[in-house]
């Protein structure tokens, strides 16, 4: 068996877009790998054939990130063979017969496309980019070009500056968003019309379509100044291209038809827990639009998949409406798990192993087909029937040396928790090591015992990894998950119990060789812990939270994020922001820190890594602080492959210049 390597992933495949053919014959989904020669992803379509349970690729042009099944059967993509996109705002369609043989361009749309969905042989839904600042300067060009005949420009300036108008004004992993929107077109390919059928200032996401593909609807909210938080739910009238607004004043995630006469949405007031509370399921009629919730309140679960991993790459179905009932993944606990719900309020939860659904699709009897990490693997793709799941890929067959996910129980504050904890692979009784406290994001997300390569590449070199699910976390519903105004009080409470707890476990853990480490608001603990203990001998801050005032006024969430969560703001309660700013603490630091920042992160941005920097080296404590160019808050998963493998040694060789 191989031993886990710091760039082992260069050997993993990631799977996603899991879609069962229309025929329900065979299976389509993308295989992802890395490529260290060119440090960037390759993606292929395979197809597999349920019946014998083999897959071949379908695709090698390694750009086939995502696709659609046509009403023809084959498959549609986006992809640039020939190279030669020398227009930033075109999409090319790639088409390609299911039964092999070479894509074809199908057709070009004279747009940036993020969705699209077919409506008739030539006809489609798009969701384009669109930027009403960009629109309203080429239109003035074009005026000014016809009035006069326009000069050579010595020098363009057009790209030396930026100008908002609204908050957010970029988006991490996107970059400079101001003013931009998901617009919704209707598009013909044989006459190459391009309709707009929302205004410039509604941005679409979640479009659907009814059986007959007579009418769409779609999530939608406008606004100039300031994005705001509630959405609408709209109907559209495909023939008419006219659409109607059926409920509003909610946070809806989701909307789908689930018979003709009723909408089923995934939806929250964020009244009673704010930012973080639950979904619920709710029937709107589209008649009368009347709204009605169906699930009980006793189903207090998020309704979607918040398991961290860093072996996942693309996405896929996760939530639609198939046979007449809407299907969703749910984190409880510690994993995800597949439901469904009929518009009777119905539920029934469809597997029992734990682990994580990352998407999945279902057949007319019901058959679920998913892609799934399960039993410490790799991603593969299992048949679930009847509450049983039997493997039916095998893309990832190598045997590593893993460390198992042993679980730890433990109480604080009379509420029980389970914490897990991964022993140095060649464990030796009669020896000490050092541990490391790793802290998940969110906070609203949680650990469990899936395949997780930095957990395994440090247990394979001689550490204990140990991490639970604080108060703040996903999966045991809202009252568990409510944080609100108390960050880096009881949760951070819970992390030094459950740390105590390991030791007084596993007594060959060092307890005077211990680190903390973890990435966004696992960052901004890392930065509270070593304001407020001693206990550990260094430390890894990633994409991490400084300073509550700078969050909230830099970052692309944090005017709302911070509002909700630290139930303040520098206008309503500057002290309470200072107060859970780790910054404020980092006199007290004694703790080698080294802080990892990406310098296109605006969810946390690079200031807030600089902050904590300065200030411990201020304080003469031993720091370091890596900045990664180019990259935002999803380095740890997908950022570049060798900014990846860096990153790692980055944090190893700290860990090991201190623990060891």
């Amino acid at each position: 068996m191989k031993n886990i390597k710091i760039d082992e992933f260069k050997n993993f495949k990631f799977l996603g877009n899991l879609h069962l053919a229309n025929d329900e014959k065979n299976l389509f989904y993308t295989v992802s790998n890395m490529n260290l020669e060119k440090n960037s992803y390759e993606h292929r379509i395979y197809k597999m054939n349920l019946e014998t349970k083999k897959s071949f690729m379908l695709t090698n042009g390694a750009k086939e990130s995502s696709f659609i099944e046509l009403f023809d059967g084959n498959l549609l993509f986006v992809s640039d063979r020939e190279n030669k996109n020398e227009k930033e705002d075109i999409t090319k369609f790639y088409k390609i017969c299911p039964c092999g043989g070479e894509a074809f361009l199908d057709f070009t749309v004279p747009a940036l496309v993020n969705d699209i969905k077919q409506i008739s042989d030539n006809e489609f839904l798009l969701l384009a980019n669109f930027n009403r600042q960009k629109e309203l300067e080429k239109l003035e060009k074009e005026l000014k070009d016809k009035e006069e005949k326009p000069k050579e420009k010595l020098y363009d300036d057009s790209k030396d500056y930026l100008v908002a108008t609204e908050i957010p004004f970029w988006n991490n992993a996107v970059g400079f968003t101001n003013e931009d929107r998901n617009r919704l077109y209707y598009f013909n390919k044989e006459t190459m019309e391009l309709t707009a059928l929302t205004d410039d200032i509604t941005d679409v996401y979640s479009l659907e379509l009814n059986d007959d593909f007579t009418k769409a609807v779609f999530v939608s909210n406008s606004y100039t100044g300031k994005m705001p938080l509630v959405s609408d739910v709209n109907i559209l009238d495909i023939s008419l291209k006219t659409f109607e607004t059926i409920a509003k004043e909610m946070s809806f995630s989701y909307a789908n038809f689930i018979d003709n006469k009723n909408v089923i949405a995934m939806a929250t007031d964020m009244k009673e827990y704010g930012l973080n509370e639950n979904n619920n399921i709710y029937l709107i009629n589209t008649e009368n639009k009347e709204i009605q919730k169906i699930v009980n309140d006793n189903f207090d679960m998020c309704m979607n998949n918040s398991v961290g991993s860093d072996v996942r790459l693309t996405g896929g179905k996760h939530t639609f409406v198939k046979n007449g009932f809407l299907y969703f993944t749910n984190t409880e606990v510690n994993s995800a798990y597949i439901y469904k719900i009929d518009k009777n309020g119905n539920i029934e939860k469809l597997n029992e192993k734990q682990g994580s659904i990352d998407c999945f699709d279902v057949n007319s009897k019901g058959i679920v087909y998913a892609v799934a990490l399960k039993d410490n693997n790799l991603q593969e793709i299992y048949k679930i029937e009847n509450l049983s799941e039997n493997r039916i890929s095998f893309h990832n067959d190598e045997k590593y040396t893993l460390s198992e996910v042993e679980e730890l129980r433990f109480e604080n504050d009379g509420i029980g928790f389970i914490g897990y904890v991964m022993k140095p692979v060649d464990f030796d009784p009669n020896k000490k090591y050092p541990g490391i406290l790793h802290v998940h994001g969110g906070p609203k997300t949680v650990f469990g015992k899936v395949f997780h390569h930095e957990m395994q590449f440090f247990a394979n070199n001689g550490y204990f990894v140990f991490f639970t699910n604080p108060r703040g976390s996903d999966g045991r519903g809202k009252m568990f998950a409510d944080i609100r105004g108390k960050y880096g009080e009881i949760d951070f409470d819970d992390l030094m119990k459950f740390t105590d707890k390991v030791i007084e476990n596993y007594p060959n853990v060092d307890e005077n060789n211990l680190a903390i480490m973890g990435g966004s608001y696992g960052g901004f603990m890392t930065n509270w812990a070593i304001g407020h203990t001693n206990r550990f001998k260094a430390a890894c801050s990633q994409r991490s939270i400084a300073n509550m005032t700078t969050e909230f006024l830099l970052t692309d969430i944090g005017y709302y994020f911070i509002d909700d969560q630290i139930s303040a703001t520098p206008w309503s309660n500057y002290e309470k922001l200072w107060y859970h700013s780790p910054v404020r603490y980092a006199n007290k630091v004694k703790t080698p820190t080294i802080f990892i920042h990406s310098d296109e992160d605006y969810r946390c941005w690079i200031p807030e890594g600089i902050q904590m920097f300065s200030a411990l080296k201020y304080h003469d404590v031993p720091a370091r602080l890596v900045m990664f160019k180019g990259e935002n808050h999803e380095l740890s998963r997908s950022g570049k492959p060798l900014h990846r493998i860096r990153r790692i040694k980055e944090i190893f060789d700290w860990f090991e210049n201190y623990l060891k």
